[in-house]
């Protein structure tokens, strides 16, 4: 089959069905081996979390293209188009590429629906298009953000030679487990014999699961504030925040490893900075090349991240960040308290159902709000808002006076700008799903900015 755009090409891949749930990996096995095995022999780091996935992929890349390296990226959800999925150097794979890989996934469909798996779909093909790619460009280093949990996500046929797990928390917990030491075990699962691994900052008894895994897999582990950390940090809030790296057994005032700066905002990008650090050192550790750190605190300085506490508007001021669970918000909460108490505060928010909206609603009511709207929006797995009026009406600890229910987001959008085109005191904070805030910035460049 060919495709005479990248749009027929992607509405392929979304028109892809199979009614069997794929259990564990041998199904994306089967698929790599018809292809010709292109996960052998990647030169690649492998990240997982519950949080920070992203920023921290984005720091990682950044700082290991200033050393010169070519570095490849797979990263989910995209925000603006199916083609950040796949990235070299920072620049996501050109339609023509992405077509041509497309089309060999007809093929290697063709041939899965002859075996017992059935098709692949959605987030299987893409994991082989993103193989099939990195064997043909040839990086120096692959980035692969795993899509959910670990050992059986789709992404764990590789042998990294380094995991990152960044945050453990409970989400997708249907998939992955109700605790979070089930969770720790599944994302575990990235962690091969003799690699590397570096952690985030997580909790004693998930950390314990994580380093019981890495024991058994003979894998050396670096640990946040236990191997590595963070001091001295200076948040200065748009100005970027600054901080030093310390690692165990290393003076601070010895090492060339201090007054870093990062631009994106908040406590969390700081941490998710740091992990990264610390993976860059060990990365480059593995490939034995000394880092330039005359190049790598600007390109660390330089790293953004779209959707992430991103600012679309100037006035009245507009936030827009992808926080989907109970930990992104708790994170959000936190940097608006410590950076913009003195604005008057509305916050739209809409959220999938598969999340745990029960538990997340009041946290966002405890955000010190004038304003709480609640809308819905193009996902089949989107809350509608009879859906999020049901658990208003059920939730004691939700005062129904301060929520409002909305249907039409870009109308509550277009309102607030045109009724706050003078005040310099408003603000209007966008989050929820990934895909929401993707629709949300989509409106923004196509229709406001």
């Amino acid at each position: 089959m060919k495709f005479n755009n990248v749009h027929a090409a992607i509405d392929w891949l979304n028109q892809q069905v199979n009614e069997t749930p794929r259990v564990g990996i041998e199904k994306i096995r089967e698929a790599v081996a018809y292809v010709g095995h292109p996960e052998k022999n990647i030169p690649a780091i492998h990240v997982t979390g519950t949080n920070g996935k992203g920023s921290t992929t984005a720091y990682l890349r950044d700082l290991l293209l200033s050393q010169g390296l070519t570095v490849g990226s797979f990263t989910s959800p995209h925000i603006m188009r199916f083609n950040e999925r796949i990235m070299m150097n920072g620049e996501p794979i050109s339609d023509q590429d992405l077509i041509e890989i497309v089309e060999q996934m007809v093929d290697v469909n063709t041939y899965m629906e002859t075996t017992p798996y059935g098709k692949l779909v959605f987030f299987e093909l893409y994991t082989v298009m993103m193989l099939l790619y990195f064997r043909k460009m040839q990086p120096d280093v692959c980035l692969i953000e795993v899509g959910i949990g670990g050992a059986n996500d789709c992404t764990n046929v590789i042998d990294a030679q380094l995991a990152v797990l960044t945050t453990i928390g409970l989400d997708h917990a249907d998939k992955l487990g109700n605790t979070k030491e089930e969770v720790a075990l599944e994302k575990s699962g990235i962690i091969k014999p003799n690699a590397r691994v570096v952690t985030g900052l997580i909790e004693v008894e998930p950390l314990a699961v994580i380093e019981e895994h890495s024991k058994k897999m003979g894998a050396t582990i670096d640990r946040f504030e236990i191997e590595y950390g963070i001091t001295d940090v200076f948040n200065h809030f748009e100005q970027g925040s600054t901080f030093n790296l310390w690692q165990k057994n290393i003076p601070t005032d010895e090492t060339q490893q201090n007054n870093f700066v990062v631009s994106m905002l908040g406590m969390h990008q700081i941490q998710n900075a740091t992990v990264a650090l610390q993976a860059f050192i060990k990365w480059m550790e593995i490939i034995d090349q000394p880092i330039d750190w005359v190049v790598a605190k600007p390109a660390l300085q330089q790293t953004k991240w779209i959707a992430r506490m991103e600012r679309v508007y100037d006035q009245p001021l507009v936030y827009i960040d992808g926080a989907h669970n109970i930990a992104g918000l708790t994170a959000l909460r936190q940097l608006v308290e410590e950076h913009l108490p003195h604005y008057q505060l509305t916050i739209l928010y809409a959220g999938l159902s598969t999340k745990n909206q029960l538990e997340q609603l009041p946290l966002l009511q405890s955000f010190e709000a004038n304003d709480l709207i609640l809308t819905e929006f193009n996902h089949h797995n989107a809350m509608s808002v009879e859906n999020f009026q049901e658990l208003i009406d059920q939730v004691p600890q939700i005062d129904a006076q301060r929520v409002r229910v909305e249907k039409n987001w870009q109308q509550v959008i277009d309102d607030f700008l045109q009724e706050n085109r003078t005040n310099t005191e408003q603000l209007l904070v966008i989050t929820g799903s990934l895909y929401f805030v993707s629709e949300i910035r989509q409106y923004f460049v196509q229709h406001v900015i």
